[in-house]
């Protein structure tokens, strides 16, 4: 069933201030493991989110001029959104591989729509919430560098402080995390030792996630498939669980500032092996943890308000 998002939404019966609201830019390698579509999914339904767009991202480029992955991102992503029935929201092919430099400026749509969207006159505030490289962000940037006043970019990557280090999100295009790190824009940075913390199991999904209509079922499913097809070393641990690492940039956007969960940090220079070096001394803030509990129920209420049986529909 192909409905307004606003539409879906509706369905929560939820009365909040529209003045409240925030503008969200969703940049996802969607295909690369399954847990991203959940995080979609949570922003899509989290009615203070005006989904201004998802931007389909590359992932594991090792080739240049290889565009399979960014392509089975958008693939996924389209099927994603026929899932939840919202296919009024944008979708956007990004950068195809990895930065060639830190002052590289290859274009695409999702880059272009980002610079748009910044540069849009609307006073409330821009939040890019990043889930996987930086690449579309940094083009953006190395494109238009006025915009880095105009938004806030929420990024999941990253090793611990202070040492740091490549996670997978990071070694996916370590130029990109330099030129936006090296530049002026606001950065929320998750990094591993608190993206890592937000685990479910497969019981937790059976119950709370596959009986939520369609969309809840393709989520279900995709993990399942996942766990079933991937050739990676892990799966859902002893095939049981797994992590939904992309969904704290929905707990840092819902979060309430007062809990100090996080701390200021003074942006490092990324050397190689993405090792933190001092950097200019401008501040970023650093997520010490997230509220897995309020994270995790927040998203399970609203698929079952939007999706679930009590609505009767898909």
């Amino acid at each position: 069933i192909t409905m307004k998002r606003k539409e879906i939404l509706d369905r929560m019966g939820l009365c909040l201030p529209p003045d409240k609201q925030i503008r969200v830019v969703i940049s996802s390698d969607v295909s690369n493991e399954a847990d991203d579509p959940f995080a979609i999914v949570h922003q899509l339904l989290t009615p203070i989110f005006d989904v201004r767009g998802v931007i389909a991202t590359h992932y594991e480029g090792k080739t240049r001029g290889d565009r399979r992955s960014m392509e089975n991102s958008y693939r996924m992503l389209t099927a994603l959104m026929a899932a939840t029935g919202m296919t009024d929201v944008p979708m956007l092919r990004g950068c195809a591989v990895p930065l060639a430099g830190e002052l590289d400026v290859p274009d695409a749509e999702g880059v272009r729509f980002l610079i748009e969207e910044a540069q849009r006159d609307d006073p409330r505030p821009l939040y890019v919430t990043v889930q996987g490289a930086l690449t579309d962000v940094a083009a953006a940037l190395n494109r238009c560098p006025a915009i880095a006043g105009k938004m806030t970019v929420v990024w999941i990557g990253g090793m611990p402080y202070p040492k740091g280090g490549c996670d997978f999100n990071m070694k996916q295009d370590l130029a990109a995390a330099r030129a936006v790190f090296g530049s002026k824009v606001a950065l929320w940075q998750l990094p591993v030792n608190v993206y890592g913390t937000v685990e479910v199991t497969m019981a937790e999904m059976a119950l709370k996630i596959r009986p939520c209509g369609t969309a809840g079922r393709y989520l279900y499913d995709l993990m399942e498939q996942y766990n079933l097809t991937t050739d990676e070393p892990y799966t859902l641990r002893k095939g049981e669980s797994w992590n939904f690492g992309d969904s704290p940039v929905v707990a840092a956007l819902l979060g309430c500032d007062l809990r100090q969960n996080f701390h200021m940090e003074p942006a490092p220079v990324l050397a190689d092996g993405g090792r933190y070096l001092p950097g200019s001394g401008r501040a970023i803030r650093v997520y010490d943890s997230v509220d897995v509990r309020f994270l995790l129920e927040d998203f399970f209420a609203k698929l079952a308000l939007c999706y679930g049986p009590r609505t009767n529909k898909a």
